[in-house]
């Protein structure tokens, strides 16, 4: 069940919260000053959106490849290896930034 508490109100109840999110009986959004400010997830939850950010990742570089090879017919071979090996540092950067929480 999606519930609403403000960030003071949080404080004061965050064992119950905590005891809430954990065992899947609730997950919550923090307003502060009356907007949403963040959001309280179970783990499961976390890792389920973290696989979906994985999956989202490794499609975006699928297709970026794709338009690699489609716009670069020409390229030569070894020139088109770099640009690929290119494009995997750049996700696994990325990956490795997302997986560290930045």
């Amino acid at each position: 069940m999606l519930e609403t508490v403000s960030a003071s109100d949080l404080r004061a109840q965050i064992r119950r919260v905590f005891d809430e999110v954990s065992y899947g009986q609730a997950e919550y959004i923090v307003e502060k000053f009356g907007e949403p400010a963040a959001a309280i997830i179970s783990m499961e939850d976390f890792r389920l959106l973290e696989e979906t950010r994985r999956q989202r990742a490794a499609a975006s570089l699928r297709d970026l490849i794709a338009d690699v090879r489609a716009r670069n017919r020409q390229l030569d071979p070894a020139e088109f290896s770099a640009l690929i090996e290119e494009a995997r540092a750049a996700y696994h950067i990325h990956e490795r930034r997302t997986s560290d929480g930045g």
